[in-house]
């Protein structure tokens, strides 16, 4: 798989509705998206019942035959805050045989969720699975990375093995993650920095915001997989990085996934697991973490259960456990008013926090 599924769409429309337009080596222009409306509510009257609204359009321009701009702007509504985003914006160059080089802002193929499935239309529940967790100022909030986007340079390479099956790669260079800082205003006369480790605790790292690169490394990784045309597909993943400004501190991850289908049977699954470096009265320790998510569904006809299983373990340095871990439950109902088009209804069982139940009506164009 060489495109994100956005992409597909995108590209599936252009080839639709202007044949006659490729064939003679002229742009064309496509716009396409997704987004959302839902409703999540706890099953406890402390939590607030919250309406959230959300629309990313993407933008797909083609410059002749091997040269294609694309780019995703995100617009959220949650309660009274208003969001916006640059999710990615790319050149791909098509031109060599099986390789496409692209260079920009990205989604990082770590996995597959984050690059492929995050879209609302395309995620079969309304929440993300518990390996990623919502970013906040490029900090993952209870989990263990954001939807990691970042600017560099990627080359994606597809060879065909015979009897339909096929290896894919990716591996790419990007500015790479960097110690949080702190938001404006906060903690002021406080002597303690936020962004200092306490105890055992590690300090926040930010991905794919927009700040300066804080030093001279980059962040190096790839994405190795074989696919059997749209019944399996596993992936192996990682990555690394220096963070700090020195660029002496490690952090790096690694994650497999799987995907498998059956008819109107599907399976997915991943497991991830990182490792971060950081100073405790002047030695070097490591933080380490892992977490993984299985996910079955299957379409009878418009409707489509859904259930997710996923887990973190604790943290642990040096043995011993700095963080608790948690598990979560998710259990869904799907309507597909159309092929882009599901409506959602899903209970989330939560270790740490009380039950919540969302309502998403999705869609794609």
């Amino acid at each position: 798989m060489l495109r994100s599924s956005t992409l597909a769409l995108a590209v599936s429309l252009a080839l639709i509705t202007a044949q006659p337009v490729a064939a003679q080596n002229r742009s064309i222009f496509v716009l396409a998206g997704y987004g959302s409306a839902g409703y999540e509510a706890a099953i406890s009257s402390e939590f607030p019942n919250d309406f959230t609204v959300s629309v990313s359009p993407v933008i797909l321009y083609t410059m002749g035959r091997d040269i294609v701009f694309e780019t995703e702007l995100e617009f959220g509504l949650s309660g009274t805050q208003t969001t916006t985003a640059l999710e990615y914006a790319q050149i791909d160059y098509l031109g060599f045989e099986n390789v496409q080089v692209i260079a920009g802002k990205f989604l990082v193929p770590f996995g597959v969720f984050g690059e492929r499935l995050h879209p609302t239309w395309i995620n079969k529940l309304p929440t993300a699975p518990v390996l990623f967790g919502h970013a906040h100022q490029g900090v993952a909030e209870s989990g263990l990375l954001p939807i990691m986007s970042d600017a560099g340079v990627m080359m994606r390479w597809a060879q065909p093995l015979g009897s339909g099956i096929q290896l894919d790669f990716s591996g790419y260079v990007t500015q790479g993650p960097r110690l949080a800082a702190a938001e404006e205003g906060e903690h002021e006369g406080d002597e303690h920095d936020p962004t200092e480790p306490d105890d055992d605790h590690a300090p926040p790292v930010a991905f794919g915001v927009s700040f300066d690169d804080n030093n001279r490394d980059k962040m190096v990784g790839a994405r190795l997989g074989l696919v059997k045309g749209p019944a399996f597909e596993v992936y192996l993943s990682g990555f690394r990085a220096n963070y700090d400004e020195d660029g002496t501190l490690d952090y790096r991850g690694g994650a497999f996934s799987v995907e498998w289908r059956r008819g109107p049977l599907e399976f997915r699954g991943e497991a991830v697991t990182t490792r971060q470096e950081f100073v405790v009265d002047s030695e070097v320790e490591s933080l380490k973490r892992a977490g993984y998510y299985a996910q079955v569904s299957r379409r009878m006809g418009s409707w489509e259960p859904v259930i997710r299983w996923g887990q973190l373990s604790d943290g642990t340095v040096a043995g011993e456990a700095t963080i608790d871990g948690h598990y979560e439950l998710a259990v869904g109902l799907n309507f597909w008013l159309e092929p882009t088009i599901p409506v959602k209804v899903a209970w989330e069982f939560h270790q740490d926090r009380d039950d919540r139940v969302y309502v998403q009506w999705a869609y794609g164009f």
